[in-house]
């Protein structure tokens, strides 16, 4: 999970009404518990519910948007990173940062997800197949197929993970 600041920085290219377990942080966050535990809506922001970490999930109709998504995570020198700058209900997105030749060894997603590349060539593995995406490819991925993700050079994908179940 993204940290307080990198909550922050998302909040500001989107809804910062979206993030409010950033806000609840330091000495606001007994009165938020107090409130919780009343049943009661303890931060000023326009939503219903918050999914099991505390982040708010809207319930409203609104827009949500980030500007530039590759420029919201870097690539580090042999490491794979992360980074969550969408959640919503039923809806997550991660951004990932991989260097050259690393990956993600083989396994599942409960949801149906999306990978689409935004920098750089990835090899994406499932049922027996490899496909080689290059900026703007999209592969789709339903849920509980083992899969493998492998970057061919520096790249930056984003995951967008489907979850209806409620």
């Amino acid at each position: 999970m993204a940290d307080e600041n990198e909550q922050q920085t998302v909040c500001k290219a989107g809804r910062d009404e979206q993030h409010c377990k950033c806000k609840r942080r330091g000495g606001a966050a007994a009165a938020a518990e107090a409130a919780a535990a009343n049943g009661e809506h303890h931060c000023a922001c326009k939503h219903d519910a918050h999914d099991a970490e505390g982040h708010a999930i809207s319930t409203e109709p609104h827009l949500g948007f980030i500007e530039d998504l590759a420029s919201l995570i870097d690539i580090q020198e042999e490491a794979t990173v992360s980074r969550t700058v969408l959640r919503e209900d039923g809806l997550r997105a991660v951004l990932f940062g991989f260097d050259k030749d690393q990956a993600l060894s083989e396994h599942t997603a409960a949801m149906p997800v999306i990978i689409q590349v935004l920098e750089g060539k990835l090899r994406v593995g499932g049922e027996g197949r490899e496909v080689e995406l290059t900026a703007g490819g999209i592969v789709y991925l339903s849920a509980r197929l083992p899969h493998t993700v492998y970057a061919v050079e520096p790249s930056k994908m984003l995951l967008q993970m489907f979850d209806n179940r409620g």
